[in-house]
């Protein structure tokens, strides 16, 4: 080590930081294989936020010392903060491969992979460091958390319970063992670990109060359930209050059963539910007041994703639920085994569901209602400029996509079609309103705009424009973005309904959509413009990392150069390619038959 690098070292142990930084980079002129300086240099640089640089300087000293394994770390430490999750788990195996027992490596890479979806290698590389660690509690709540993300609540009920055991004041530990008992079925036990010796203000953090909760709750609703003098009915579990297609769901079919006669008690996704319907009728007006009456329920309808069923003992538990790929995760597999049955809306779920061992004679297709929003009824079109001066109204063909900024709704891949097929004089507007608002997110899509210029060899300026909005907007803002569009267009990977592309649809605008998944239960070759598929891996955009939903899974990859040309037929002649879906989507789907078709499902289930 040379003299410089020493001094580096020293003076970064004693804080001055700035002073360590300039002494290591003084060594690497003198010494550019200075190992030592290399690595001070690096980890400094990170740590003032220079990730670029710090990069660059831990790279050079893994080529230059390839069995410097700290060196490995740090440097994929730099690539997971840059969000370069694949690369820096490239780095962390070789060193967990290299050397067994470092620990730090097996914990961050179990953690890392994790939080890209791969279960089953977390759940590897946490089972390690609990072995290379076995006294160690919170490696153990680790690996639990990992184990409950796979389905196997189990096992993490049995290895929480054994540090409780040891360390009865672990808070994090009580709270997960409390959610895995719910998730079984046992709010008993939930409650027990929640309200025993040991569970001081500590263990109810982390939403401990709200399993808490929700555990008295079906305790209450078991109990009930066995009172002779209370109605009979259903428990229904849903998001009712929160912005999501589930909720949305939940709320239009509770609607339409209790306007079929339904005896319905409702509980939220945190507990008790407040929402209520909405009713004219003065004796639905008092149903719906009842609804978090005590009754005897023939079984609880969730409409969840699997993950967040709750099975309350002695009902029959139904799952109304849905995919957006052509197999489910192995986790959501495991989470079905022990429900009675599960509901999806469309045949396309339905094999999802088969493809991953789930038996056939539990599981029924139910496709949900469509119809207008009624925020529609009035809304008038946003009085809104486009890029380049021109109000948007002034286009002839406005194409809308209202998109969470998630990989799966394939927004890179739209963007690269609208550059491809469209040009600077055509009378059009892409209206692309993405996630649900925040000053990063414009950034963020910035940035998938340039790399679809540079993927496309073309420019913004050569193409149509395209009016990005990333703001937040009330219910009657996105009326009014619905009221503005001529046509709707979809490029996603998979979808398991699919509610922008019906509603755009009931207001008459022109649909393209992909040839799979839900579109093709409500969408033909006569009402919309369907697009071929293929199927294949379900990556990040411009990456080779799966999305972390879809991990190990495939989703569909819609034709890029068919939907060039169909958008470009359209944009062109809008008249001569003009299609309708309302009045097909408005009179086959209605939510009347929707209830219908649900109870038809739920027949014979809880008899």
């Amino acid at each position: 080590m040379g003299q410089d690098t020493a001094r580096a070292i020293e003076q970064y142990r004693a804080g001055r930081r700035d002073d360590a930084l300039a002494l290591a980079e003084q060594a690497l002129r003198g010494n550019p294989a200075d190992s030592g300086a290399l690595n001070l240099a690096g980890a400094i640089l990170y740590e003032l936020g220079r990730l670029d640089e710090a990069e660059g300087m831990l790279a050079r000293l893994v080529a230059l010392d390839p069995l410097f394994m700290q060196a490995r770390i740090n440097l994929a430490v730099v690539l997971q903060t840059k969000g370069a999750g694949m690369e820096a788990a490239a780095q962390f195996r070789i060193v967990a491969a290299l050397i067994p027992d470092q620990m730090e490596a097996h914990e961050r890479l179990g953690s890392l992979l994790h939080g890209l979806g791969d279960h089953a290698g977390a759940t590897r590389h946490l089972r390690h460091t609990v072995r290379l660690a076995p006294e160690d509690p919170n490696r153990r709540v680790l690996l639990s958390v990992s184990l409950m993300s796979s389905g196997a609540y189990a096992e993490a009920a049995e290895i929480l319970s054994g540090v409780l055991a040891r360390h009865p004041g672990h808070g994090d530990a009580r709270s997960h063992l409390a959610g895995a008992w719910l998730s079984l079925g046992r709010p008993d036990l939930a409650e027990e670990a929640l309200s025993e010796v040991g569970a001081d203000a500590a263990a109810m953090a982390g939403g401990a109060t709200e399993i808490l909760g929700r555990a008295r709750l079906y305790r209450r609703i078991a109990d009930e359930a066995r009172r002779p003098q209370v109605p009979d009915g259903m428990l229904v579990r849903a998001p009712f209050s929160v912005l999501s297609g589930y909720g949305d769901f939940a709320q239009h079919f509770v609607r339409s059963l209790m306007e079929r006669g339904q005896t319905l008690r409702l509980a939220g996704l945190k507990g008790e539910e407040s929402w209520r319907p909405s009713f004219s009728d003065p004796i639905l007006q008092a149903a719906a007041r009842r609804l978090g009456e005590p009754l005897r329920p023939r079984l609880a309808l969730s409409m969840l994703t699997p993950p967040l069923v709750e099975p309350i003992p002695g009902v029959p538990t139904v799952n109304y639920t849905m995919f957006e790929g052509p197999r489910i995760p192995d986790g959501w597999a495991a989470c079905n085994r022990a429900h009675d049955l599960v509901v999806v809306p469309t045949e396309s779920s339905r094999l999802a569901w088969i493809a991953a061992g789930h038996p056939e004679d539990r599981i029924r297709v139910c496709p949900p209602g469509i119809a207008p929003n009624p925020a529609d009824a009035s809304a008038r079109p946003m009085a809104l400029m486009g890029p380049r001066g021109r109000a948007v109204m002034d286009y002839r063909v406005r194409v809308l996509n209202i998109s969470d900024f998630v990989a799966r709704k394939n927004l890179d891949g739209l963007l690269r079609v609208w550059l491809r097929a469209t040009r600077a004089d055509d009378d059009a507007i892409l209206i692309l309103k993405v996630g649900k608002g925040g000053a990063s997110l414009a950034g963020e899509v910035r940035r998938l705009v340039e790399q679809g210029m540079r993927a496309t060899g073309r420019r913004l300026d050569e193409a149509a424009p395209i009016a990005l909005l990333t703001d937040r907007y009330d219910e009657q803002g996105i009326a009014a973005l619905y009221a503005m569009a001529t046509h709707y267009f979809s490029l996603s990977h998979g979808e398991g309904w699919d509610l922008p592309i019906t509603r755009a649809g009931c207001l008459g605008a022109g649909l393209i959509a992909p040839r799979h998944s839900a579109y093709t239960a409500y969408l033909n070759d006569r009402v919309a413009h369907l697009i071929p598929c293929t199927t294949g891996p379900a990556l990040m955009p411009y990456s080779s990392a799966y999305y972390p939903a879809f991990h190990g899974l495939d989703w569909w990859h819609p034709d890029e150069d068919a939907a060039a040309g169909i958008l470009s037929r359209v944009v062109r002649d809008p008249e001569g390619e003009r299609r309708d879906a309302a009045r097909h989507l408005m009179d086959s789907f209605t939510w009347d038959a929707a209830a219908h078709r649900l109870l038809d499902a739920l027949d014979g289930v809880g008899r």
